[in-house]
């Protein structure tokens, strides 16, 4: 059956997709320049031989900030490797399809795990990966959406760990190095509901044993090792530098009435699917266990947190304002609650459906969720039809990058706007301290002996130069972020440099024509933390291997 029910799957992942890929456009919103631009630097990077990316060189208006070093990227690079044969927009989508079967296959064998039902597997799987805030997700907020990828085996994990085969406990492991290499804040969200399950486990069984502690230190233990270069760059390059992250505010939350009745609207979107809002009214009426009273009451919670009457403002100046949109807890009422639907409805239908009509019906099930995807969607399609194409724009454009349609011969133009989110993100925050000094950068605004210089940057992989000539000896401030890690040559020749008023370079250039180079070059540390964390894995398959082969004897 589990060929069947992957084969199953990976129709509706197919039909979805090609339905948004035949529309051969993009919907430019939200996040979605910040990390089309991240994904543009790896691509031209390896374009030119560099495997690393540290700084933005090429993207992000030249400026170097270095938001690789602080939000992980490694699964982007599928993406940019697809660019090499694909169109900008049909590799786009290429990549959308590997992530949502990915995520279908991950949720079918998590789900198979705990609750050793195909059906419910199945429906589980449906349901949680053609969820309608998932699918909005996958239009433009792309770690997060990577982030859900791996909630199921996440949740599996801990399950392993506090009430299941301890043994197990290298799923833990695996799937938060997971989550932390697609999104660290998804990380900060999971922990959350850890701690409420480990003081669920206290409480239920009055205490833990000995040996699920252990388990539980060595996961995080393995975890840590093998996400070391995740790790590493905060360490070496982020504390005590005064820069800056994303701004840590709750910005927006819903009400319960907005859930309830946006949830039974067609369209994708900061909502639950009609059948998880069902799933809350109705699944007090045949839940027996106490598992599935906790998990209830984690995707009730989880539908707390996303409104306004759960007391957010009492977080003011804590680490919970990192949250800034409570609707991420979405995806974690989604995880829970679609697993009571999954478990309800698969029993009931096996109760009434054996030999070919249960063929028939998961074909049933598969076809009737790619239509219901179909037309969450539909909105997302209409809008291609009707928005407009991005324009062109100056190089060196302050104008922040507009909700516009992006098709191949225009897929280039988002680049020359500034970036709407994340544009200043992990920047000196003196660089921030008001619009003039920002627009400098992204205008390419020098400044020597007094004067404005706008310079045109020449550029390879994580290294960018300007050509300034000056009538006498005198400091340049260049447009371009300085951090720890940066490095500084003028006409060949390694340069001391300082970090001026705005962040960036200044360094002290003699009378004459001058060719300044800022670059980065990593810490010896985080080549180190690569090969530690190389060998964790590869350690970690050997004891896989091993303890597959003794747990089947």
């Amino acid at each position: 059956m589990n060929l069947l029910y992957l084969g199953l799957l990976l129709f509706v992942t197919l039909l979805t997709t090609l339905y948004l890929a035949s529309s051969k456009a993009i919907f430019a919103f939200s996040d979605w320049t910040f990390h089309a631009a991240r994904v543009e630097e790896i691509y031209l990077n390896l374009k030119s031989g560099s495997f690393f990316t540290f700084i933005a060189a090429r993207t992000f208006h030249n400026t170097g900030a270095a938001s690789f070093l602080f939000y992980p990227y490694i699964f982007f690079y599928p993406w940019a490797f697809l660019r090499f044969i694909l169109s900008p927009v049909n590799a786009f989508y290429a990549w959308y399809a590997l992530v949502t079967f990915a995520t279908a296959t991950i949720s079918y064998f998590s789900m198979k795990a705990y609750s050793k039902k195909s059906l419910a597997s199945f429906i589980f799987s449906l349901v949680y990966t053609f969820a309608p805030y998932r699918l909005y997700l996958g239009g433009a907020v792309f770690g997060e959406y990577l982030a859900v990828t791996f909630l199921p085996l996440l949740f599996l994990g801990i399950y392993e760990v506090l009430w299941g085969d301890k043994k197990k406990w290298y799923l833990l492991a695996i799937s938060g190095a997971l989550v932390a290499y697609a999104h660290i804040l998804s990380v900060f969200l999971s922990l959350q509901f850890a701690v409420i399950l480990f003081i669920i486990k206290l409480i239920t069984s009055r205490g833990i044993s000995k040996d699920r502690i252990k388990s539980l230190l060595l996961s995080a233990g393995v975890c840590v090792f093998l996400v070391l270069p995740v790790i590493v760059p905060f360490f070496t390059d982020f504390i005590g530098q005064g820069l800056s992250s994303a701004k840590p505010s709750i910005s927006y939350t819903m009400g319960p009435r907005y859930l309830l009745l946006n949830s039974f609207s067609a369209q994708k979107g900061w909502k639950l699917s009609f059948m998880l809002m069902l799933t809350i009214l109705t699944a007090w009426a045949f839940i027996k266990s106490r598992r599935n009273w906790i998990i209830y009451g984690l995707g009730l919670f989880a539908c707390f947190l996303t409104t306004r009457y759960f007391p957010w403002k009492l977080t003011a100046g804590t680490p919970f304002e990192m949250v800034q949109l409570t609707a991420r807890y979405l995806s974690y009422a989604s995880l829970f609650l679609t697993i009571l639907f999954a478990l309800g409805s698969s029993s009931v239908l096996e109760e009434h459906v054996t030999g070919r009509k249960k063929l028939a019906l998961s074909c049933s099930l598969a076809v009737f969720m790619a239509l219901f995807s179909l037309s969450s969607l539909s909105v997302y399609r209409d809008t291609l039809k009707h928005v407009q194409d991005m324009p062109k724009t100056s190089a060196n454009s302050t104008q922040p990058a507009p909700f516009k349609r992006l098709r191949d011969y225009n897929y280039y133009n988002q680049f020359n706007y500034k970036i709407l989110f994340g544009a200043f993100d992990y920047m000196p925050k003196s660089s921030l301290t008001s619009v003039q000094k920002q627009n400098s950068l992204l205008m390419h605004q020098a400044y020597l002996n007094g004067k404005t210089l706008t310079l045109s940057p020449l550029i390879k992989a994580n290294q960018i130069s300007y050509q300034v000539k000056s009538e006498k000896a005198a400091d340049v401030d260049l447009p371009v972020i300085a951090y720890k890690h940066t490095t500084v040559s003028v006409n060949g020749q390694k340069h001391a440099f300082r970090r001026g008023s705005r962040g960036t370079v200044v360094v002290g250039l003699k009378r004459g024509q001058n060719t300044v180079t800022v670059g980065y070059k990593a810490s010896p540390v985080f080549y180190l933390s690569i090969v530690i964390s190389i060998l964790s894995w590869l350690a970690l398959l050997i004891y896989l291997v091993k303890f597959k082969a003794k747990y089947a004897q």
